[in-house]
């Protein structure tokens, strides 16, 4: 009998121990470089992103450009490194001559998607003084649907061309003798949508006519990267694009948005979930219909094939609520959703081997981290997130999990992702807790059970459906705390319903 209760204490010693939370970091598995590109925005001629939002001569608080210096300098503070423009499906309809040259004689026109009147006074060469100003790459978007491969083409020359030629002159003439060096461009946006104003809704179509627009887009500048229009959910699509295109683009683009379904607040984390086993699934599909080193290359091309493997663009993701107009993306942000961000925000650095690129959409009022009214501007709760994780995040992501207790079903509270930096060891930990309760967990590296944590960063907010309004400016949800605790711990409590960067010191 004593031998059998000893031995039943030890099997609930032991049952304790496994079910115990735990933060486990292995160094030794590279999940790959993290591309500086996984940290970029979306704007796009919809609603007031771009007019009314970015530009605004009206404002007060704009410059003598129009331009409102108030949500500049936010911009520099969330700090993208790379904007996408124009679109989106917008793009669609829009034709890169209607906004260059002197603005007095630019064609305003009747803004066919998303409705309203697009001026075009923030054009190509804005939106490069824009990316400048911020310090970030652009990404431009061609119009493949009612555009033909001779304007994309003309548009690569007026953006990067060097040579005595009309299109380069013509940027010259507007004020700009050096080159943009564009590096990257996208070849429409999802133009699988039956509903939108594309005519590509065959794959094979769409490989077919794409291919002519590479083909003089690249002979115009053989350096720039391109990305083919991947779609979410729809497989036999993307295999028909990347087996046609294998060899001619960098990149395949996946969108996704996520949202909370009604009565159900935690049904937003496992869609995050779902997004990124599909965008496993996706990577999968790729590497299963692309070389990683292409070896058939037509050389009469004139021009090189792609030199890496195939990559992903995840050039729009985002929370989208559907609340108010123009079709329900003027939303406003609860910490929740800012906690969501950063479960989002794991996720595309647990991908960081395979996604190239990744921009949230968007930037300013639409779907927004910014949002602006005539007088004034605030930062939304998902604005704290995507600036902190930018600021901190090292060159390489390594394996991290978590043992945690279940928050709502298969959902754990704590979502983990960590960076490495290779040549000094340090490590930067990003955890977020969705939990109503902290939750204290054993930290280990490698095995080791003690961690030298020398800063966290702490992002709380007040009530998880707190948030920012522009009725009342001065006042802000989100706290963002910075402790130096400079000691070995063998564990960590992380707070309730928090988001904590841990930068945590080389194993020893």
């Amino acid at each position: 009998m004593k031998k059998f209760l000893t031995t039943t204490v030890m099997l609930a010693v032991a049952g304790l121990l496994s079910a115990q939370n735990a933060v486990r970091i292995d160094t030794g598995t590279s999940l790959g470089k993290a591309s500086p590109f996984l940290f970029g925005q979306f704007i796009e001629y919809m609603g007031r992103d771009i007019e009314g939002g970015i530009y605004d001569p009206e404002s007060p608080l704009a410059d003598k450009n129009g331009i409102r210096q108030d949500v500049l300098e936010k911009a520099k503070e969330l700090a993208p490194t790379m904007i996408r423009f124009p679109g989106g499906t917008f793009v669609k309809t829009f034709h890169w001559m209607d906004g260059i040259g002197p603005r007095d004689q630019r064609r305003p026109s009747k803004n066919l998607i998303w409705g309203g009147i697009n001026t075009f006074q923030f054009g190509t060469c804005e939106f490069i003084d824009y990316c400048r100003a911020i310090g970030c790459e652009p990404v431009l978007v061609v119009n493949i649907a009612t555009g033909t491969p001779d304007e994309a083409a003309n548009w690569v020359e007026y953006c990067n061309g060097t040579d005595n030629t009309y299109y380069a002159n013509l940027r010259r003439s507007h004020g700009y003798p050096e080159p943009f060096n564009v590096k990257y461009w996208a070849l429409g946006n999802e133009e699988a949508a039956e509903p939108d104003a594309g005519r590509h809704q065959d794959p094979a179509k769409y490989v077919t006519d794409v291919w002519h627009f590479i083909k003089l887009m690249k002979l115009t500048d053989p350096s720039i990267q391109l990305i083919a229009d991947g779609e979410r959910g729809l497989p036999d699509w993307n295999r028909t694009v990347i087996k046609g295109l294998d060899g001619a683009v960098d990149y395949i683009s996946f969108h996704a948005y996520v949202g909370t379904d009604g009565g159900r607040p935690y049904s937003i984390f496992h869609k995050i979930n779902d997004a990124e086993r599909e965008l496993r699934e996706f990577h999968k599909l790729m590497r299963e219909n692309s070389e990683d080193t292409v070896t058939t290359w037509k050389k009469w091309y004139r021009f090189p094939a792609r030199q890496k493997p195939l990559s992903v663009a995840l050039d729009e993701w985002g929370i989208w609520e559907y609340q108010e107009p123009p079709y329900g993306t003027t939303n406003t942000y609860e910490w929740r959703h800012a906690l969501a961000t950063a479960c989002f925000l794991n996720a595309i650095m647990r991908c960081a081997g395979f996604v190239g690129m990744a921009n949230w959409a968007q930037m300013v009022n639409i779907l927004a981290p910014i949002m602006t009214n005539g007088q004034t501007s605030i930062r939304q709760t998902v604005f704290y997130p995507l600036r902190e994780y930018r600021a901190q995040a090292l060159g390489e992501m390594v394996k991290a999990d978590a043992i945690s207790p279940a928050v709502d079903g298969s959902l754990q509270a704590l979502n983990v992702a960590c960076s490495i930096d290779r040549a000094s060891g340090e490590l930067a930990l990003f955890v977020v807790n969705v939990s109503p309760k902290p939750v204290k967990a054993s930290l280990s590296i490698d095995g080791q059970g003690s961690v030298l944590v020398k800063e966290v960063t702490t992002l709380t907010g007040e009530r998880l459906d707190a948030k920012n309004v522009l009725s009342k400016p001065e006042k802000d949800v989100v706290t963002v705390k910075t402790d130096k605790p400079g000691k070995h711990l063998r564990d960590f409590t992380f707070a309730a319903e928090s988001v904590q960067i841990l930068r945590i010191a080389p194993a020893k």
